[in-house]
């Protein structure tokens, strides 16, 4: 993959310290067209601690249904596999226990909140790219040996990954209809963000992460997941291998599938059959993602072509191996 054109793009990047300022104005206009999502916000804040009142949290989420709706869907998916369905709110909670509830309520109440008020077009767009990543963060998570690899906090983190985009989309809607349909997300789309606002979406989702409080983990991984860093957590390299399999997924033919390959076989150890096992798995839970948030996906991932396009570029790579894996320690860190 050529690089030179991600690395031109860091040089025409505001400095850092103007790329806080403009960002912490564009998330003070959101703030006006948005209140805070109250609800998720308190029930994160109720199950601090260890110990909560599984009674108190379930009538918190009672005050939105929609929420609570979601709460129990997933509860009921084919994630848990329980023989009966659960209809109770307490029951949910109590199944869930404490972290995957306050990962379920951060996925569907903050993502929520955003989505609900961003514009017609970016639906599709952002709803496939987000279930595709939440959904392959999983499959990586559940394929890692890393004890660090929770599969629900990768789901999250895929989720909230791309919260920035839906941010500008808002606030910025004449600009970003200009950029938003670039087939390339991971490096030709951020390049072009930091050309018309001097940041990238990936900065703007950081910031508001931070200002919702939300664990640290995830904001690393969601300000990263376009970078490839040898040493960062492996959460970061959860949701990098997702970003990179969303791409190849809905575009087998793009640039990303030998880096993605990279990417799986230094992590996980992955060679080019489990990528297309990984695919597959994906594919199925995306579906299962769609039923849970009740939202319809437009096309289709064509897995015969994901296979084809594996093997090829996996022979490929082997034979120029030395030159790309000297460009893949820079990938997209160099974005």
């Amino acid at each position: 993959m050529n690089l030179s054109v991600a690395n031109e793009s860091r040089k025409m990047s505001a400095s850092e310290e103007e790329q806080d300022t403009a960002i912490g104005e564009l998330l003070n206009r959101l703030d006006k067209l948005h209140s805070s999502p109250v609800i998720a916000l308190q029930v994160m804040e109720k199950t601090k601690d260890p110990d909560f009142e599984i009674v108190d949290v379930a009538k918190c989420l009672e005050h939105d249904p929609a929420l609570a709706a979601s709460i129990l869907r997933l509860v009921n998916s084919s994630y848990y596999g329980l023989s009966q369905t659960v209809t109770s709110l307490p029951h949910a909670v109590t199944y869930l226990g404490r972290r995957p509830l306050r990962l379920a309520v951060l996925s569907f109440g903050l993502v929520k909140t955003l989505v609900s008020g961003a514009p017609a077009q970016f639906h599709q767009m952002y709803w496939k790219r987000s279930l595709t990543m939440a959904a392959a963060a999983r499959k990586c998570a559940e394929l890692s040996d890393d004890k660090g690899a929770n599969a629900d906090t990768a789901f999250a983190a895929g989720l909230l990954a791309d919260l920035g985009m839906l941010v500008i989309a808002q606030l910025e809607t004449e600009r970003y209809v200009e950029i938003a349909d670039e087939p390339d997300h991971t490096i030709e789309l951020v390049k072009a963000e930091r050309e018309l606002f001097g940041f990238d979406h990936m900065a703007v989702g950081q910031q508001l992460l931070q200002r919702w409080q939300l664990p640290t983990e995830l904001i690393d991984a969601v300000a990263n997941h376009h970078t490839y860093l040898p040493l960062s957590p492996t959460l970061n390299h959860l949701l990098l291998s997702a970003n990179l399999m969303t791409e190849v997924l809905w575009n087998p033919a793009c640039a990303y599938m030998q880096p993605l390959q990279q990417v799986l076989n230094r992590r996980l150890g992955l060679k080019v059959d489990e990528l297309i096992t990984l695919a597959l798995r994906t594919e199925e839970a995306i579906n299962e993602s769609m039923e849970i948030f009740g939202v319809q996906l437009d096309g289709e991932i064509n897995l015969e072509e994901v296979e084809q396009q594996a093997r090829e570029q996996y022979e490929q790579a082997a034979l120029d191996s030395e030159d790309y894996l000297g460009g893949l320690e820079t990938l997209v860190s160099s974005v």
